[in-house]
């Protein structure tokens, strides 16, 4: 019997929930998914240039694992610029080092501690349309407004 997956240690959520061809419109069925894994191994790896030791040791896996994912995250990615299609980027077995909530109203982002409460209000503008990005990316809500 296998043993269970460890969940991968996520230190930043990604700006944007995911990119689409200029001409087409969104298709969620033909979309390339991106697990949040394969996106925070490809933003350790080749936007902040860490070798794969360095990311095995931050996402607390081992260094074949992180090889393996750079390398699915790479093939997702191709197969989207190639063939024309949209990708988001959501899902996966991680576990978030901080909380992230957006307001809806003037998009400030909220970062708070994992054992910290939701915010009530936005702190910049006074708004209550607070939405949890961790669950938004983690699940894939598609019901607020960047899941649309």
């Amino acid at each position: 019997m296998p043993r269970n997956k460890s969940l991968r240690i996520l230190h930043e959520l990604p700006i944007v929930k995911g990119f689409r061809p200029m001409w087409m419109r969104h298709r969620f069925g033909q979309a390339v998914v991106l697990n949040l894994e394969e996106y925070e191994v490809l933003r350790l790896i080749d936007y902040e240039g860490k070798i794969h030791e360095e990311v095995a040791g931050m996402m607390k896996v081992s260094r074949p694992t992180v090889t393996r994912i750079y390398e699915s995250a790479r093939r997702k990615l191709s197969t989207a610029l190639v063939e024309g299609r949209s990708f988001l980027i959501e899902g996966g077995e991680i576990m978030m080092k901080e909380q992230y909530f957006l307001c809806e109203d003037c998009q400030h982002r909220i970062n708070l501690p994992v054992d910290e409460d939701t915010p009530g209000v936005c702190p910049a503008c006074g708004s209550e349309k607070i939405i949890n990005l961790n669950n938004c990316f983690i699940r894939g809500c598609r019901r607020c407004r960047r899941c649309r």
